[in-house]
């Protein structure tokens, strides 16, 4: 195995002192080897990618390959990927989920992902969800990870995935949205508010109108009892007028209140529906809008 890496390092560094292109005689040529074991070598660099041919005439052309390699496009995703071979031991992973689980590649190179990541839904079964991409179905889930007691939220996509030697494995890719959670928790918590401040007032303006009718129940029957005291005359008479002014200032408050419980009750019935139901209830009775 030492020897075969060694020839095969030899062969792309001659590749890359002639980037135009090499034919298989050139090659063994340069390197002092046969052309059959050239040939077997180079096949194993094309499998892998790393040499690319192209015919020329009756002759081939290696050169070294153009490709961008695995794992530096695994970090041109915004994503976080990470790939686990069919033993499910994390074989790859893209700078974005280093950084989730604050670790380098040589960490958690050969670990499981359950020794890695730390899922809140363990009912998920991610396991046996990496199972069933194992054996080619693709699968989508939505998933809770805590980090440093912060919640974070992913869309994880698990992809079946072959190596180059044909071996099955996956890649996982976790989409944050974190903040679009966030953002309809949030929501979800303002419109509960909303809807019990909708409620809890259309009950205080129920209760206010209920009071705004002692203007009948009261003023009325007080305005007969002060003409009555006036015809008295005497020192009950000004204890009468007295009391009487400050039990029409606070019925004057109540009709106040009343006023601006109407102003606001016409714009609730106008703009807004609690449940499907009318806002204010009038003397027990909905109102309809």
């Amino acid at each position: 195995m030492v020897q075969n890496h060694k020839e095969l390092t030899h062969i792309l560094q001659i590749l890359r002192d002639n980037p135009r292109g090499m034919s298989l005689k050139q090659i063994s040529e340069a390197i002092g080897m046969n052309r059959i074991s050239v040939a077997r070598y180079l096949d194993i660099l094309r499998a892998s990618g790393q040499v690319d041919m192209v015919p020329y005439g009756q002759a081939k052309l290696f050169y070294l390959s153009q490709r961008v390699s695995v794992s530096a496009l695994l970090d041109f995703s915004s994503d976080l990927v990470v790939v686990i071979g069919k033993d499910q031991h994390i074989v790859q992973a893209n700078k974005n989920f280093l950084h989730l689980v604050n670790q380098n590649i040589e960490e958690i190179a050969g670990k499981k992902l359950l020794d890695v990541l730390n899922p809140l839904t363990q009912e998920l079964g991610i396991k046996t969800k990496i199972d069933q991409a194992l054996e080619g179905k693709e699968l989508l889930e939505e998933i809770c990870i805590l980090k440093e007691d912060e919640e974070l939220y992913f869309h994880m996509k698990i992809v079946p995935t072959a190596f180059i030697d044909g071996s099955p494995g996956i890649t996982i890719i976790l989409e944050d949205i974190t903040e679009y959670k966030r953002t309809i928790n949030a929501l979800i918590e303002s419109e509960k508010k909303y809807r019990s401040l909708i409620e809890n007032l259309g009950d205080f303006l129920v209760n206010v109108e209920r009071y705004s009718m002692m203007h009948d129940h009261i003023r009325n029957p007080l305005q007969a009892i002060v003409g009555i005291a006036d015809l008295e005359g005497g020192d009950l008479n000004e204890k009468i007028h007295q009391q009487a002014k400050e039990i029409d200032g606070i019925i004057t408050q109540l009709d106040i209140g009343r006023i601006e419980a109407d102003k606001i009750r016409e714009f609730l019935r106008k703009h807004y529906s609690v449940s499907g139901n009318p806002v204010i209830a009038r003397h027990g009775m909905n109102q309809k809008t």
